[in-house]
């Protein structure tokens, strides 16, 4: 919910009155399906155009796959400065090490 606050123009104290506003938004996805296969020695799948087009990529892009609950995926497309985040943080971790695993416990 988001709530706001309005002058009303016959009020010349100026009193506030809340109003409240309701935004509801729904996000209606269908799943893609495509098959694991095998290429070279390795494993992939073919992204369909609609999955091309639904992460802005196309052909030689680079994407991220990166873990999330109950057993999957997200996939991203690359943004300009990621990499160097990344290797910011992974030198970062471990750095510090020592001091991320005692905060695990």
């Amino acid at each position: 919910m988001v709530y706001s606050a309005k002058r009303s123009r016959s009020d010349p104290a100026g009193v506030l009155r809340a109003c409240k506003t309701v935004i509801i938004t729904y996000v209606i996805t269908m799943p893609i399906k495509t098959k694991i296969r095998k290429i070279g020695n390795s494993h992939g799948i073919v992204l369909p155009k609609e999955a091309l087009q639904a992460l802005k990529v196309e052909e030689g892009a680079t994407v991220y796959l990166t873990e999330a609950p109950n057993n999957t995926l997200n996939m991203n497309p690359e943004k300009p400065g990621f990499d160097e985040k990344i290797r910011l943080a992974e030198g970062l971790m471990k750095r510090y090490r020592n001091t991320f695993r005692e905060l695990a416990k």
